[in-house]
Order: C-alpha cells, then structure tokens, then sequence
C-alpha cells in the first residue's frame, strides 16, 4: 500500500520496484512538450490613473477593481463592526468563528444594500457584481488580509513587497507588477501589518518604534517580514506557492530529469546527508518536502525551524513519523550576559533533537550558528538528514559554510574537516527568469556534488550531475558516486543506468527559453 507519491505507508523501501520500473519505462525522446506553466493566468492587476475617478467615493467601473474607495470600506467595515459587537453582546452564548462569519456576511449584506441605495439617488448604480466586490472587500478587512487578499489568493503570485505606498506583486510567469497602495498613509500600513499578526495567532509580535523588526505566518502559510527600519514601513509576504509537490510534480514542472529525481531518491533511501542550496527563492524547501515524503514508515523525522515553513507534520504524504520545533523568540528582557532572556533557537534545540529518538533531522534553513550543532551531528550518526543553504553558485557553499562557522568560533581547517565529514551530497537549485522578456521563471537541479574528504581533511568535491556544456543549464550525469556510495544504493534496489546511459540522464523536454 503507497500513498499517492508511491511511498510505502508500511515502512518498505519504495526504490526496489519503482526505479526499475520507472526506468524501463523512460525512453529517450527530444519531445517539444511546453513545461508545465500552473494555474490559467487571471486577469491582470489594474492599475488607476488620476483621471480614473468616476464619482467622489467612486472608481471607475473596470475588471477587478473596487468600484468604490477605501474611505467607504473604512466607513462600512466600522458600522459592521459595530453590528457585530452589539450582536455578540445580545447572544446567549460565545459565537464560534464560523457563526461569526456568518453573523458577519449577513450584517454586511445589510448594510451594503442600505447604502446601495442612498448613493444610487446621486450616482449611477453599482452592479450585482460591483455590489459583491464591496461586500467581500468588507469581509477581507474584517476577518482576512484587506486590500492583500486578492493576492494572497492568486496562485500565480510569489512575493508581496510593500513599502509605504509602492506595493509591488511577483508572479512565476509574468514580470513584476506594481499595484495600487494598500494603506492611506504610514499609520495605517502599520496598523494593517499588527491586524495581520494578531489574527494569525501571533498577537506578542507588534510591530512599534520598540520592535521595529518582527516576523510571522498568515493562516495560508505565508510567509511575512515587517520593520519599521526603512524609510517607510516595510512589509514582505513570501507565498509558499507549492506546498504539495512531489519528486513526480518536480519531474512534471521541469525541476528535475527523471535520471535526477531517481537518483536523489536514492540518495533519501540509502540514508545519505544531502545540503539543497540555491540562491532566494528558487525551490529549495519544495524540494527539500517533496525528499521527506520518500523517507518511509519506519523512522522518525525532527525538523528545525526559525519559522514554521515545511510543514511536514501536517502533510498526509509523508509515511515518516514528523516532530515539528520552531525557534521561540525571547520575551524582550536582557540578561546578565547580553543574552536574550526566553530565546531558544535553532542551535539551542538541535542537541535536544538527539535525545528525541529521531533517525534523521531536516533544518528548514541554515542561517546562522545552528550551523555547527547540525555538522556534528550529521557527522556523528545523523545519516540522512538534510537542510537548505543560501548560496549564489556550486562554489560558494562551502565559503558559506566556512563563513556561518567561523561566527560560531570554528577555525577554517576544522570547518574543511567537519564539512568533509558530515555532509554527503550537495543538490544545487538554479533559476533563470525570463518574466522580462515574455517567458516566466525556469527553475532546475544544475548540479549535484559529492562531498568526501581529501587531502588534510579538507573537502573534495565531485560533481555527480553537472551542465552538459552545450548551453543548457540544467543537469545531466557526469561520474558515478565514490566510496561505498554507490554500492549502497545498488543494494537498496537504485539502477546505475540512470548515470551511465545517455538517454536515460538526459531530459525528456527541451528547457523552453524565449530568446529576442
């Protein structure tokens, strides 16, 4: 029995059948199939000139644009309010969220079509349309994200940058848009940024001139930085746009080569260290999901995060059992020492996690110091475990390594020595944007290396998949793993044809570049 991403849920290794299986199936083709390109676009944002105003109070009537200011909405969003404190005080019992919801449509609806119609006696009528425009633009200042919520709710959109009035929109496939202003004024961006925070369960993290930096999660995930340490507030929302791939999806959307996908499974089953690194943004905690789901029944997973992205213990793909931990901030006070009265973080938690009985432990992230607890570990009996690391290029993580361990007191030689020693395989993620020029964002596997020790203990790098050399980017097979390696994942049911035969390592559909 396999959940839907052919993981056996009863603990057995998924690799002795389905390599094989997968692999008499892949015939070589230079097929000229599109990469898969997401959800159909939905129109674009809208913006309003000057001369766009058809009323006092009222915009113009165009798609996707509410047909009325927000001084309106503030005006009926304050009456509802009002509605409903005075409708919760004369019920008999607490109303749940969902009653709320509803209570609150229904007051919405009332008061709308109120309005409706004494502004209908000095201006043209809204339409059905218009009118539900409005009414869910209440709703989403309400109980939701306001005027971000269209956004928050378009699946092609990636990141929210808002700085003062200049809010700017980052979709997959289309260039960057700006849109109109979410807020009047300061005052108010602020105030929307704490709204934001307190009703996604996070009412300690305010955002004041005494915080002026704070980070949390809206209830779709997202990801939200705000400070108060630029010239206007500023708030950045990360979507998790892709938060149920697997190494299938990944194959399908152009991510990774069936050879690439095969082989990294093998990797998750014979146990090996793996380190995703890639610059912001181009799919490293996707893939890093999609890994844990090939980890089987039988083991016990640990994740460690500063904030909560992966997950994975609320996925029902994941066969493995999964203990989530979140770094917790400190409560504001300081210590004697300088430290952080109440903070725990990452590096606090990951010797912890060796006394949980986990057989693997996956780091959303490495930042910062947790960087040496989560080496030692990996190098003393953490086999399996993984994490994703910033970095620009291949040859960067390991001067990024050296850089986060050197801020931890580590000296070069011993940082060589531990790297060496710790981590098995580096997957590298690249991107290549051509939402500029009419294409949209290509993101790819360009290199998996092979992490032994060399010469003084410094590290060798081998480079397992690497561009061919022919102008595409993305990986092929170059060399056959060293060591035991490569007979562990022989014996865990892994075909070495998928390195060895070029029409089995090389990708199904060309990578669709738009060139002018």
């Amino acid at each position: 029995m396999t959940n839907r991403n052919g993981t056996p849920v009863n603990g057995g290794t998924p690799l002795s059948g389905l390599l094989r299986n997968a692999l008499a199936q892949q015939a070589p083709h230079s097929g000229t199939a599109e990469p898969a390109h997401g959800p159909r676009p939905a129109a674009l944002p809208v913006q309003l000139g000057k001369d766009d105003a058809a009323a006092p109070g009222r915009l113009a009537e165009l798609p996707g644009v509410l047909p009325v200011s927000r001084a309106v909405i503030r005006e009926l969003q304050d009456a509802v309010s009002q509605d409903l404190v005075e409708a919760e005080r004369s019920s008999e019992s607490r109303l749940s969220a969902e009653d709320q919801l509803e209570l609150a449509r229904s007051l919405v609806a009332k008061r709308v079509s109120a309005w409706a119609v004494e502004e209908a006696r000095t201006a043209r009528p809204l339409s059905g349309t218009q009118l539900e425009t409005v009414r869910q633009a209440i709703i989403n200042a309400l109980f939701k994200a306001g005027p971000l919520q269209q956004y928050l709710e378009d699946e092609r959109v990636e990141n929210i940058v808002v700085d003062g009035d200049r809010v700017e929109i980052d979709y997959f496939d289309q260039p960057t848009q700006r849109v109109d202003p979410v807020a009047d004024d300061d005052e108010s961006l602020v105030a929307l940024i704490n709204r934001l925070a307190a009703r996604s369960g996070h009412g300690d993290r305010v955002l004041n001139p005494a915080t002026p930096m704070t980070n949390f999660r809206l209830p779709d995930r997202s990801r939200v930085a705000a400070t108060l340490l630029t010239t206007r507030p500023t708030m950045a929302i990360r979507r998790h746009r892709v938060m149920s791939a697997s190494l299938e999806d990944l194959v399908e959307w152009g991510t990774l080569s069936p050879a690439l996908s095969a082989f990294l499974q093998g990797l998750v089953a014979a146990k090996q260290t793996m380190l995703i690194a890639g610059d912001m943004g181009v799919g490293k905690t996707s893939l890093l999901r999609a890994l844990v789901r090939k980890v089987g029944s039988g083991e016990r997973i640990v994740t460690l995060e500063t904030d909560r992205e992966l997950f994975l213990d609320e996925d029902p793909d994941v066969a493995a059992h999964v203990m989530a931990m979140e770094e917790r901030a400190s409560n504001g006070e300081v210590g004697k020492d300088g430290s952080q009265t109440g903070r725990i973080t990452i590096a606090d938690m990951y010797p912890h996690t060796l006394r949980m009985l986990s057989t693997r432990v996956v780091v959303g992230e490495v930042r910062s110091t947790e960087v040496v607890p989560m080496l030692d570990a990996m190098s003393s009996g953490g086999r399996g475990s993984m994490c994703t690391l910033h970095a620009a290029y291949p040859r960067l993580v390991l001067p990024r390594l050296v850089q986060l361990c050197q801020s931890a007191g580590k000296d070069v030689d011993s940082t060589h020595q531990l790297v060496a020693n710790a981590i098995n395989f580096v997957v590298f993620i690249r991107q290549t944007d051509q939402t500029q020029i009419g294409g949209r964002r290509h993101r790819y596997v360009s290199d998996v290396l092979q992490v032994t020790p060399g010469e003084g203990g410094q590290p060798a790098f081998s480079r397992i998949f690497a561009p061919a050399g022919d102008g595409d980017p993305r990986g092929v097979p170059r060399d056959l793993p060293t060591g035991e390696v490569m007979q562990e994942l022989t014996d865990i049911g892994f075909d070495k044809r998928w390195l060895t035969e070029a029409q089995y390592g090389r990708w199904p559909k060309p990578m669709e570049l738009v060139r002018r």
